[in-house]
């Protein structure tokens, strides 16, 4: 693009540039002089062969809205391009890309797998675009698939080797025993008996005993010493949460004064079929769960939590008349069974309407940030005006630790919502071997 200095158009140098959308695997930069949209020569091989769909047009990761292209494949857009240090966007662990070179160098790994694939392809003689022109090798990588995943494993090694001697990106963070400490998050240890050798998930007896028929995972383990002392436990985890929140807040969601609702569908979260097969149609703003959908429709969200009632015996009736209406967010949140309903009911019970109230508002200012990661049990003590005494603990066996969705959750409880929280270890003094 041209700017105009000294009444004179001269060329933009794009001197200042932010990325658009740090996950998207064709970045896009936008030049924050003269407002243009740029691709980086360097991803060609991206944009012509492998992602077509994604050349011209992005996502704001922010807003949600639809960024397009104006100035493609320009030289020295990117951050390697020009000599600079490339900031560090890790993606959350998950099955198959749990390392932290999976985790932090994942838009390396793609894109290297993709030029050494692209020069495999072109070597067997496999033509790299269609009858249209359009790019076919996310096919072609499908058809030949044991070699695009030898190629990929060769690139993790090399990238791994590369790391260790010259790192790109800073793998340190704090431990989790230092955001423990932070957050000033107790620990309870419960000795026990570990079941060996482990079958799936951890079990346990208690210490002394020989009774394998009592095995049990070290949730329950944990659960059956606090009714032992007299409390009360139910299994928590994110779904309750997530149903009370579809439940409570889908007028406010899906507000059909909202100008950015548009219809989304996707598959049925349960496999049942009520008459529409196994697709929802629902409708859902373009940019729910983001911090600027709150942001966006902040007077609205205002007044929604206003509008909640303020006593226990309304919102459990607002919460049981809505049920049925909030079905197709419920199912969109995953929090669809029976029991997810039922638990969430239990936890306004348990917190009360002004602590639901701050829940809703925590989860509404960031809620893909923010509805993971919550603790496995809440226990409480019964009295004759409800629950009292009421805390959220998150179980560890022996050799556990803390997931990402864990160590950020018990960041943001101590930064905002403030529930009283500690961990219960199940610490391993004895085993014991199955026959």
């Amino acid at each position: 693009m041209q700017q105009v200095k000294n009444d004179e158009l001269v060329a933009c140098q794009h001197a200042s540039l932010s990325i658009v959308n740090p996950y998207e695997l064709l970045r896009k930069y936008t030049c924050e002089e003269c407002q243009a949209v740029l691709t980086c020569s360097c991803d060609e091989d991206l944009a012509l062969y492998v992602l077509p769909h994604q050349a011209m047009r992005s996502i704001d990761a922010q807003t949600r809205l639809p960024v397009q292209v104006t100035e493609p494949l320009l030289a020295g857009v990117c951050h390697e391009c020009r000599g600079e240090e490339p900031p560090a966007f890790p993606t959350k662990p998950h099955r198959g890309a749990a390392s932290l070179v999976h985790r932090y160098y994942w838009r390396e790994i793609y894109k290297e797998t993709s030029h050494r694939f692209i020069r495999w392809a072109s070597k067997q003689g496999l033509p790299l675009t269609g009858s249209d022109g359009q790019g076919v090798v996310m096919e072609l990588s499908r058809q030949h698939r044991t070699e695009y995943e030898a190629i990929e494993r060769a690139v993790v090694r090399d990238i791994r080797g590369q790391h260790d001697k010259k790192p790109k990106y800073d793998f340190s963070r704090q431990s989790d025993s230092d955001i423990l400490a932070a957050c000033d998050v107790a620990t309870e240890d419960y000795p026990a008996c570990y079941v060996t050798p482990t079958i799936g998930h951890v079990q346990v007896i208690p210490i002394d005993s020989d009774d394998l028929e009592s095995a049990v995972g070290v949730e329950e383990f944990v659960s059956q010493r606090l009714r032992q002392a007299g409390r009360k436990v139910m299994l928590c985890e994110s779904r309750p949460f997530q149903a009370v929140y579809a439940t409570l807040m889908w007028l406010w969601v899906q507000d059909p004064r909202d100008s950015r609702n548009r219809p989304a569908g996707f598959g049925r979260r349960d496999g049942a079929d009520v008459g529409q097969g196994d697709l929802i149609w629902t409708m859902l703003p373009e940019d729910f769960g983001s911090p600027v959908h709150a942001t966006r429709r902040a007077d609205a969200l205002e007044e929604h939590l206003g509008s909640l009632p303020c006593t226990m015996e309304e919102m459990l009736w607002v919460f049981d008349y809505w049920t049925p209406y909030a079905e197709e967010l419920r199912q969109y949140l995953w929090a669809y069974s029976p029991t997810d309903v039922e638990r969430g009911r239990r936890l306004i019970q348990i917190l009360g309407p002004e602590q639901v109230k701050r829940v809703l508002r925590f989860l509404a200012d960031d809620y893909w940030g923010r509805y993971l990661g919550w603790p496995d049990l809440v226990s409480w003590s019964e009295t004759e005006v409800g629950a009292a005494d009421v805390e959220f603990i998150e179980v560890k066996s022996s050799s556990d630790k803390l997931s990402e969705d864990q160590r950020d959750w018990i960041l943001k409880n101590s930064e905002v919502l403030r529930l009283p929280f500690k961990i219960a270890k199940v610490h391993r003094v004895q085993r014991i071997l199955r026959p």
